[in-house]
């Protein structure tokens, strides 16, 4: 047996055995966003198509839904298709999967699963035309989504509200509101790749796991590559945050000689100013001195050039003539002769 498999966010499998006939059974499954990967509905109708003409189709559903137009474009192609088609949901169908869901001529629903319904939305850019214009085209997506939700049990005006509130149905609600025709088991919960395969095996039902596999490793590697990318990031923030450290060290250090530059020379100026000042102190100080002893020589000049009275001056010279002689005796007289009052 072969199988044909496509690993991007649905998945499409058909035996074909030895002689190369395929199965006139075929199984898709839509088991992740709805236009992601890159991979746009042409290639899903694409890969539909080359199905042939097979008699039953298995449509595996497990999704959070994705973009309106492509999950428009898919539905229109699997309701127009030949085959029988059976939807299974097995974990979730929400937004335009739970639309897609809707195809089917069968719809079974996991016992465990949730489907929910809610009101297109989109990102909008430009002015105010054309913010009104895409608001149009949005309530034109809308009635077409409650076209696809007709076969339930709600007039259009409950389906308008509901999905207004944006609302969840379990397996047993979407039962009772004509969403789906019937439930089934639901897969226990595994806690590995190879326990998930026994689960569906015992269950009688497959599992697109070369699909699953594909996208675990796709959005681990998408994690590990953002995770390089901050380590990057992060990485060039600690070399620019370590080189502004040197600069700032640099800068500190610069800074630092700077100011042990600057006490040396004030130091410096200072012992300069000290034995300035102390010359200069020294040189008053002498000067003042002299100023005083000259100050002093001329009192005592002033005192010993005053006048004496005749008794006085002849007393003194007998009394140095008695003491020192006839010699020193005539030199008084002659250096004060000129004080005798006259």
């Amino acid at each position: 047996m072969d199988k044909t498999k496509t690993n991007t966010w649905y998945a499409m499998e058909q035996e074909i055995d030895a002689e190369g006939v395929k199965s006139s059974k075929a199984e898709i499954f839509i088991y992740d966003e709805i236009g992601g990967f890159e991979v746009n509905a042409n290639q899903f109708i694409g890969e539909l198509e080359n199905l042939g003409e097979v008699e039953q189709i298995d449509l595996r559903i497990s999704s959070p839904g994705g973009s309106i137009i492509e999950g428009n474009v898919i539905f229109n192609a699997i309701k127009r298709h030949a085959a029988n088609v059976t939807v299974y949901i097995d974990g979730m169908a929400a937004s335009m999967a739970s639309v897609i869901a809707m195809a089917g001529d069968e719809i079974i629903m996991a016992d465990n699963a949730l489907l929910m319904i809610h009101n297109p939305w989109t990102v909008s850019i430009g002015d105010s035309e054309q913010l009104r214009k895409d608001a149009d085209l949005m309530d034109k997506m809308k009635s077409a989504i409650i076209n696809a939700y007709s076969r339930s049990n709600y007039s259009e005006e409950e389906l308008e509200e509901l999905m207004d509130a944006t609302t969840w149905f379990t397996a047993e609600e979407a039962m009772e509101a004509g969403f789906i025709d019937g439930t089934t088991e639901g897969l226990k919960a595994a806690a590995s790749v190879s326990e998930m395969v026994a689960i569906a095996s015992q269950a009688g039902a497959t599992l697109p796991i070369e699909k699953i596999v594909a996208g675990i490793v796709t959005k681990h590697e998408n994690q590990v590559e953002k995770l390089e990318t901050e380590i990057f990031e992060i990485t060039a923030k600690f070399n620019d945050s370590t080189v502004q450290i040197e600069e700032l060290q640099n800068s500190v250090k610069e800074y630092t000689d700077g100011i042990e530059q600057m006490e040396k020379a004030h130091q410096e100026a200072l012992v300069k100013t000290e034995e300035v000042t102390a010359n200069k102190v020294a040189v008053a100080a002498a000067e003042l001195m002299a100023l005083q002893s000259s100050e002093a020589v001329a009192e005592a000049s002033n005192e010993t050039d005053k006048p004496v009275d005749a008794d006085s001056f002849w007393t003194e010279y007998k009394t140095i003539g008695k003491t020192q002689g006839l010699e020193a005796k005539n030199k008084w007289f002659a250096d004060n002769k000129h004080l005798l009052q006259k």
